[in-house]
Parts: structure tokens; sequence; C-alpha cells
């Protein structure tokens, strides 16, 4: 005898029919990766993301099933399943997946130092007094490497110390020193694994993008094309301008080295030859003074007589 068909719960169809709907609603669907995230953070951000995105908490089966019974209409957004693992959330969005990554590492929160955690950045402790009153603290700074000692009833750093590198795990004693500074070496918050959109799938690390070092190589690409296409004489609407003008510059050249007397340039050949006959009258009014009449002698500055050798 065939046993009775399992009936799902009804809790269990609500929730499928909800992440069905969101799916029909939103246009970008992402992966949430919420582990090592407390309660409270989480609420926070959640809150943050109002009026932005919708947030889903449900189990990975759920989240499945929801994604293969609305695979009829969506057949790429299935593949989003095998970023379905550990903690998870679904997060629903009208904003494009790269804009939505940049807006949850934004999110995150600091928070305190826990042992076995990896610190998210390096931490110096600078030189110098500090508050601690003077006992037992001394002989935990000194454990965890940072050289300190009492000083006029102080305790006083003697040197920076380098204590933590971003990636480096934090002992228990690390952990203890940093809160006594109240420095908080992790950052906590949504990690976006992956993200649907039209039809595409995104990984996590390719939306990470660095907008600085991109608009730099934009700006850097953009002047090398420009200086290219005015090398090479390419009529665009940057360079069209700049091309006219040096095209007329190149052909004022052109006439003034062939004496070529056009409207434009003949000022300057004017110029040129009053310069060239007054150089040649200096040379002769050195040899002959009375070749020169008054006039000439006087503008090229020979009013009295070169004395004799």
């Amino acid at each position: 005898m065939k046993g009775r068909k399992r009936e799902i719960p009804a809790w269990k169809q609500e929730v499928v029919a909800e992440i069905k709907r969101l799916i029909e609603k939103y246009p970008v669907i992402g992966v949430l990766d919420i582990s090592d995230l407390p309660a409270s953070q989480f609420q926070q951000m959640r809150h943050k993301l109002l009026g932005q995105a919708e947030i889903v908490v449900a189990k990975n089966t759920l989240v499945c099933r929801a994604l293969e019974e609305t695979k009829a209409k969506n057949p790429k957004l299935v593949e989003l399943a095998s970023f379905l693992r550990g903690q998870t959330g679904v997060i629903f969005t009208q904003m494009n997946p790269f804009k939505l990554s940049k807006l949850l590492r934004e999110s995150k929160i600091s928070a305190p130092a826990k042992p076995g955690s990896k610190s998210m950045k390096d931490v110096v402790i600078p030189a110098g007094e500090t508050d601690f009153a003077p006992g037992p603290v001394v002989g935990e700074l000194q454990r965890v490497g940072i050289k300190a000692r009492i000083q006029a009833g102080k305790v006083v750093i003697l040197e920076d110390c380098h204590l933590l590198k971003a990636g480096d795990t934090i002992s228990k004693e690390i952990a203890d020193v940093l809160t006594k500074f109240g420095i908080m070496p992790l950052e906590l918050g949504l990690k976006l694994r992956a993200a649907y959109e039209g039809g595409m799938i995104f990984a996590g690390g390719v939306l990470e993008v660095d907008e600085k070092k991109i608009l730099d190589e934009l700006k850097l690409g953009s002047l090398n094309a420009f200086n290219l296409a005015l090398n090479i004489n390419y009529p665009t609407p940057l360079t069209i301008g700049l091309l006219i003008a040096k095209a007329r510059a190149s052909a004022q050249n052109l006439a003034v080295n062939a004496r070529l007397p056009v409207a434009e340039v003949l000022p300057l050949l004017l110029a040129r030859a009053n310069a060239e006959m007054l150089g040649l009258a200096t040379v002769i009014g050195g040899k002959n003074f009375q070749a020169l009449d008054e006039e000439l002698r006087n503008l090229v500055g020979l009013s009295t007589p070169p004395a004799a050798a």
C-alpha cells in the first residue's frame, strides 16, 4: 500500500508564496550572507534599507522551492540556489546590483573585537600617555607586544605598536586590550553573495567596484584618446576646434616663410622686411656713415659718425 503524500505545512506554503510574490515585484534579487551578524545589528540594517529594499530570511530549502517554481518565467534565476548556504537572507530591490552592493558596503557598522575573528583593518596603538590607572594593565599590554611602563603615575606607551594587520586572527588577549582602548576592528554588515538582474547572475566579488580607481582609469583613457585624435588629425567634437586652430597656424607659418602677400600675414611680412632693412642699414652705416640719410641713421642709432679705427 502506497504511503500518503506528505502535506506541506501552511506556514511553509505562505513563505514560498511571499518569496514568489517579491520575485515578481522586483527586478533585482540578491542572496545575502548574514552569518556572524547579531540580531540587533541585523534589525538596524534592515531599518536603514526601508523604502529601498526588502529582506526575507527563510530556510534555504524554502527559498530554493520558490526559485524552482518561478523557473518557467526566469530560467536563469534558479542559479541563485547555488549561493544558498549557511545563514542566508534574500534581498529584493529596484536598484541595480552594483548600487546595491555599494549601499550594503557603506552600511557596515564597527564592532568590538571577538576572540577568533579576523581584523578588518590594520590596528596601530600610538605612543604616548594613556588614561589607564597604574596596575595589572601594564602587564596585559606587554603580553601582546605593546611596550608600556608607568611614568609619573601614568601608564605610557613608549613607541607605536602595529598590533594587527587586516586579516589577522584576534586572540583573547588582544581582544581584551582593544576593548580597553575602545578600538573596534570588526565591521559587521550584510554581505552580498550574488545578485540577479535581467537574466544575468552577478557574483558578489564582481559587484565590489572601486569607483575612484574606475574614474581615474576613465579619465586617463579619455585623455589618451583625445591626444591620439589630435596627433592624427582625427576630427571629433572635442578636437575640431584645436585642429582648425592648428591648421590655421600651420597655414600662416607657411605663408610667412614663402613670403606670400595675403591679408592675414601681410603685417608679419612687413614687420619682417622692416627688421631686415634695419639690420642691413646698421651694417652699411657702420661701414659708410654717409650712405644713410638722417632719418635712417636715427632709426638705427647712428646719429654721429663711428670713430675711426
